[in-house]
């Protein structure tokens, strides 16, 4: 009976369409009924943020003295607006956004269930759009199936959405990564043309390239980032390219503010014209002294040498002679591992060793092998 919404002791109102003090008023009077089938009778009043404040102020001494098992729920997508002589007489009850995951796995079922053929990546867009709440994803999931007589497909969603899929979004973030500015000015311009919305889109952009720097960043993203192994190739892009594209990106958000949104994203679109030159620290350090990537060989150097002789070299002073890493190690050190460091020698070219001889360091002499 409850799903036929026949059952005489649950009641559901909408608060959008009836927001008004008489509605409320016809409210109070019904609740002076007992329940008829139930233990109780129970009041739903949906998206309650939308009565007016005469509506609440109407309800406030139902709230506070209800009649014998009466429960009255209010739901809202927007706590805030409550008035607070309301809020102090409810117990809050908080519901977490669904994951999409769980959503595609939900949307997944009706489609089975109603015989409705889909697109993976279109059920990943009415997902995403649905920002975490299964009737809105329900119900963008049977418009979308209406438009495309029983097929849901990524355009359809797209257009309903207002936004574009999830590979689409993904595409231009390495369109920006590769600093391709004229194609990725290309896809805004198009984007913006066919009637997307395009501050929404540069929310999922900056949220794709925060979820990409946590997946760099952690060594397990699992718990922050959903679905973390969608994001592994952007593990090949520096950190540092990518936390300038979030501040970019970032910046972009705020100058949509004050001017034209299409105008501030074309121009954050051009400030990724230096993404592609930007290298990690380790990289530019040793541009700057003339030697290879010291990550690379320190890298290498665990690789090659045993446990004693890599811990023996970590100690040890070290600097750039050219292209070249030299190490400076006392002669004892340098004798007790001297068979791996010279067999390294010939392995990894790039690396010297100074040693100081034990007997004459005293005259600060220096011997380079």
């Amino acid at each position: 009976e409850i799903d036929r919404g026949s059952f005489p002791d649950l009641v559901e109102m909408d608060a959008a369409s009836n927001r008004g003090i008489d509605d409320i008023r016809a409210v109070k009077e019904a609740v002076s009924y007992t329940p008829l089938k139930g233990k109780y009778k129970v009041y739903i009043i949906d998206e309650a943020h939308m009565l007016t404040k005469e509506a609440f102020n109407a309800l406030l001494k139902t709230l506070e003295e209800p009649p014998p098992k009466t429960v009255f729920v209010l739901c809202t997508t927007e706590y805030e607006k409550i008035i607070p002589t309301i809020l102090s007489r409810c117990q809050r009850i908080i519901f977490l956004r669904v994951r999409e995951k769980e959503i595609r796995e939900y949307l997944k079922d009706i489609c089975s269930r109603e015989g409705i053929e889909f697109e993976e990546e279109a059920l990943r867009a009415i997902a995403k759009a649905s920002d975490g709440c299964l009737r809105d994803a329900a119900s963008l999931l049977d418009q979308a199936s209406v438009l495309g007589d029983g097929k849901v497909s990524v355009d359809i969603v797209e257009k309903l959405a207002g936004m574009p899929g999830f590979q689409k979004l993904r595409d231009f973030l390495k369109l920006l990564l590769a600093s391709r500015v004229d194609e990725a000015i290309k896809t805004l311009r198009e984007l913006y043309e066919k009637g997307y919305n395009l501050t929404r889109f540069w929310e999922l952009l900056e949220e794709e390239v925060r979820k990409a720097i946590l997946v760099k960043s952690l060594q397990d993203a699992g718990g922050v980032v959903e679905d973390p192994e969608s994001y592994e190739e952007f593990k090949t892009y520096p950190l540092e390219a990518l936390l300038y594209l979030e501040n970019v990106i970032n910046r972009g958000k705020v100058e949509a503010r004050t001017r034209p949104p299409l105008a501030a994203y074309e121009l954050a679109v051009v400030k990724t014209a230096i993404i592609k030159d930007i290298l990690p620290i380790s990289k530019a350090l040793s541009r700057e002294t003339g030697g290879p990537d010291a990550f690379d060989i320190e890298k290498r150097l665990e690789e090659l040498l045993s446990p004693v002789a890599y811990k023996a070299l970590s100690r040890a002073r070290r600097f750039w002679e050219g292209d070249r890493l030299v190490f400076s190690l006392d002669e004892d050190t340098y004798r007790a591992v001297e068979g791996e460091l010279e067999a390294l020698k010939v392995k990894l070219p790039q690396v010297r060793f100074e040693v100081i001889k034990k007997k004459e360091s005293q005259k600060n002499t220096r011997s380079l092998f």
